[in-house]
């Protein structure tokens, strides 16, 4: 293309140009809208966004609202940090689990010094195999003291060269330096531990094989776990100047046998107090005894005692599902006798005393 060319393309496109229309639309009134619908656009985004997150989080809600709750962690099973110089009586610190089925006669004995429960088979089969080997029945117990209190004083001192005791060091139970003694005739064997500060456990076995080992296995079904102690007879209300120090019952394949309440007057308390005042014992089988024959509310009853009303009461022809039953009140010091209001109370206490509905269950007892 020449330079005249050129110049008339230019000056055509300039021409054109001028002969172009007035715009109609002016530009700004277009930006602003368009500012504004992407503002609207953003606002309807960010609403929807929101809503979005809402109905996640109700849905999740929804889902842990019906889901199962998990169950909650079971108890660490640790012993007490501590324990009193006095327990309570009525009151357990442990239980046990995993007792030996071969061993179905069961006692449980509290007092305000010490905790034990013992483990037995049948007295028909001990007694049999006692004779047939010529040998004691086997037995487990386990037993546990209050803070201070020596389990072993006794035996160190009973002339059987017991003055070793506990005995060895071991490996430890739960977490706490053990000792076995086995003593010297090898029927015999305790494993014991502090459970507490300056409070002992022991673990008794005569004549169990591989003692360590049956002691070890019971050590590990101790449940610290306080518990009431209930037993199968209604609750009984004693005189109200006296409190209860002791408590025992006996279960023969998962049967109730023998109950056995003491209590002292509230001034003895302290120190610990042997005769007890007043006990109450429960048996399965009629237990009739002493001297002389009479009647309390129409039962059979009987008395052994002495003049100054110290003695044994008891009635038997207990109402309700064991009509063998008895109870036998015992009066041991003048001081028990008189808190009863002499002979008449304490028969009346004897006829007073009732098993709960189902006393072989032992989910039904009544804790004293």
């Amino acid at each position: 293309m020449t330079g005249y060319d050129e110049r008339e393309v230019r000056d055509l496109l300039l021409h054109a140009a001028d002969e172009l229309p007035a715009a109609t639309v002016l530009p700004e009134p277009l930006l602003t809208e368009g500012r504004r619908a992407v503002r609207r656009r953003r606002l309807v985004a960010g609403a929807a966004a929101v809503v979005t997150v809402l109905a996640l989080l109700g849905a999740t809600a929804l889902l842990d609202a019906t889901r199962p709750t998990p169950p909650p962690a079971p108890p660490a099973n640790r012993p007490p940090a501590e324990v009193p110089e006095r327990f309570d009586p009525a009151q357990w610190l442990f239980r046990l689990q995993d007792i030996p089925g071969d061993l179905p006669v069961r006692s449980y004995y509290s007092d305000r010094r010490i905790q034990r429960i013992g483990m037995q088979p049948s007295r028909v089969a001990a007694d049999a195999a006692s004779t047939a080997a010529g040998e004691q029945s086997r037995s487990v117990s386990v037993e546990i003291g209050a803070r201070g209190v020596d389990l072993f004083k006794a035996l160190r001192a009973d002339g059987r060269g017991l003055a070793e005791l506990p005995g060895a060091q071991v490996a430890p139970v739960a977490g706490a330096p053990a000792y076995l003694h086995t003593e010297r005739d090898g029927r015999t064997t305790r494993l014991s531990w502090q459970y507490a500060p300056d409070a002992w456990a022991v673990i008794t076995l005569d004549n169990v094989e591989r003692p360590e080992e049956v002691g070890r296995r019971v050590a590990a079904g101790i449940i610290w776990q306080q518990h009431r102690v209930t037993m199968p007879i209604r609750a009984i209300a004693p005189p109200a100047d006296v409190q209860l120090d002791r408590t025992f019952v006996r279960v023969e394949h998962n049967r109730w046998s023998d109950v056995y309440l003491g209590y002292v007057l509230s001034s003895a308390i302290e120190p610990p107090k042997d005769p007890e005042d007043i006990t109450i014992s429960v048996s399965r089988e009629l237990t009739r005894q002493g001297r002389g024959s009479t009647t309390v509310a129409g039962r059979s009853a009987w008395e052994i005692g002495s003049p100054d009303g110290r003695g044994f009461y008891g009635v038997g022809q207990m109402p309700g599902s064991c009509p063998t039953c008895s109870a036998q009140v015992r009066c041991l010091t003048v001081a028990g006798i008189a808190a009863l209001g002499g002979r008449d109370g304490a028969f009346a206490l004897a006829a007073a005393v009732r098993l709960v509905d189902d006393p072989d269950d032992m989910a039904t007892w009544q804790p004293v």
